[in-house]
């Protein structure tokens, strides 16, 4: 078929046309962008939280198990109080008569950590930033053989490798108390 003469044939695009497109292709390359590199820092701050509130709830269950079922709550002596608040260490007798001494080691640095004994309750990828537990008492002064003792635990953490940006940052606070079983 053939045109006629007077009709232009015109092929491919005008410049109007060439960025028009250009222009809608960054703005949705822009975008994309954006969503991606939002996702990652999510992502990575979901990791950051995970391993810290794992480590927290290992420790804190933990301690809560072995004071449940411990006999009594060893008092310090030398303190001359039967119990006191905001202590670093805590020790509790098992009913098979051994000890068991909960300590905050190092608080505030990035090897703080909460220790059973000699072993750590909370991994190297956290820190423990507050820590402190208190021990109260519940019945009648010199009769504690008979009425249980309630431990409250309080600890943060955070992990220990210092993030470099701000949303990449994870505390978390962990607050319980337990009360050792009325033998």
């Amino acid at each position: 078929m053939r045109f006629p003469k007077n009709k232009k044939q015109t092929h491919g695009f005008t410049l109007v046309e060439i960025l028009i497109v250009v222009g809608i292709l960054g703005i949705i390359a822009a975008v994309g962008t954006n969503v991606f590199f939002t996702t990652f820092r999510g992502s990575t701050k979901t990791k950051v939280l995970t391993k810290v509130k794992q480590n927290g709830d290992y420790a804190l269950s933990t301690m809560e198990r072995l004071i449940r079922n411990a006999q009594e709550v060893v008092v310090d002596e030398d303190a001359g109080d039967l119990c006191q608040a905001n202590m670093s260490k805590i020790k509790i007798k098992k009913l098979d008569g051994t000890e068991i001494l909960f300590s905050c080691e190092n608080i505030g640095t990035v090897n703080g950590f909460i220790a059973s004994d000699a072993a750590r309750l909370t991994s190297n990828e956290v820190k423990v930033d507050i820590c402190s537990f208190s021990c109260t008492t519940k019945g009648l002064p010199g009769k504690l053989e008979f009425y249980p003792q309630a431990i409250e635990i309080n600890f943060t953490l955070s992990q220990a490798a210092v993030a470099n940006r701000p949303e990449e940052e994870a505390t978390l606070n962990f607050n319980t108390t337990v009360s050792t079983r009325n033998f």
